[in-house]
């Protein structure tokens, strides 16, 4: 089945929630001091602050990489001089095998495309009354709660407002999601998502994936930037032949640090301006 990213972007997490969720208290403070080394010079941040356009970007990343570390911490501050760059991550579990079979702890089924009882595509709520979870009073409290929030201009998701609610858990809005979109459990889930984003016969990370306002796909770059490897071969290289070495010696890390912004910020850049100049964007924008 055919992933759809707006379901697994509903239950990607942002920086901080993927940190406290994921990340080992030594990990953290290696994600901390990776935070604090990164700085934006004055041209970046304008460039940031100019884009117009709605980006939802989900990053494949693994709390335990260090490519990760050296590079998730960019993203971060990207996303905070931009109010347009949405930010999730997904976690990749540090044993994943993508040539295993997806794992089946079922837990509840969604059905299938010949079951009467397929829940496939259904909206959430339905799934979690199927499930005897919620009564259909609860779901539409919280739907006229949604609609509240619709109308002061918040684009909240009926998920997250049945958790703040308090009508479900974090487990059971990401286990009906999880069947909405097809899978039988959040593993098979995970499973999947690290499957069709990997490159290069693994899933590598960190992955990016660009998607417009309305979740159409336009872009994946991962998992290192051309400074970076860059950087290895000459390392690798001159470990071989010495330091006369063609590629030259390898960048200090400051300076491979302000390669890879200027690289990372690239991709985004140009994600921005394919969405500035879509022709669809701009109808559904009233632009032309």
């Amino acid at each position: 089945m055919t992933l759809d990213f707006r379901t697994v972007f509903q239950r990607a997490l942002g920086y901080e929630d993927y940190l406290q969720k994921y990340a080992i208290p030594e990990n953290l403070a290696r994600w901390k001091a990776s935070y604090d080394s990164i700085s934006l010079h004055s041209q970046q941040q304008q460039l940031l602050a100019s884009f117009g356009r709605k980006m939802h970007v989900l990053c494949l990343a693994g709390a335990w990489c260090g490519d990760c570390i050296a590079s998730c911490p960019i993203f971060q501050k990207f996303a905070e001089h931009s109010l347009l760059i949405d930010l999730r991550f997904v976690h990749r579990v540090q044993d994943f095998n993508p040539d295993s079979p997806a794992p089946h702890n079922t837990v509840y089924k969604p059905g299938t495309a010949s079951d009467p009882e397929d829940i496939r595509s259904k909206p959430i709520g339905k799934i979690l009354v199927k499930w005897g979870i919620l009564n259909q009073e609860r779901v539409e409290k919280a739907l006229l709660t949604q609609e509240a929030h619709k109308a002061t201009g918040l684009n909240v998701r009926i998920g997250d407002v049945m958790t703040q609610l308090g009508l479900i858990t974090e487990d059971q809005r990401d286990a009906a999601l999880a069947a909405q979109s097809g899978y039988d459990d959040l593993e098979t889930w995970d499973h999947a998502i690290a499957k069709e984003l990997s490159i290069c016969g693994a899933p590598r990370v960190p992955m990016l994936l660009f998607l417009s306002e309305d979740f159409y796909e336009c872009g994946r770059f991962g998992e290192r930037t051309l400074a970076t490897y860059r950087n290895k071969i000459a390392k690798q290289r001159a470990g071989r032949e010495g330091a006369s070495c063609p590629t030259g010696l390898a960048l200090p890390a400051s300076e491979l640090q302000s390669a890879n912004i200027a690289e990372w910020l690239g991709h985004f850049e140009r994600i921005q301006w394919m969405l500035t100049t879509s022709p669809r964007l701009q109808q559904l924008h009233h632009e032309v």
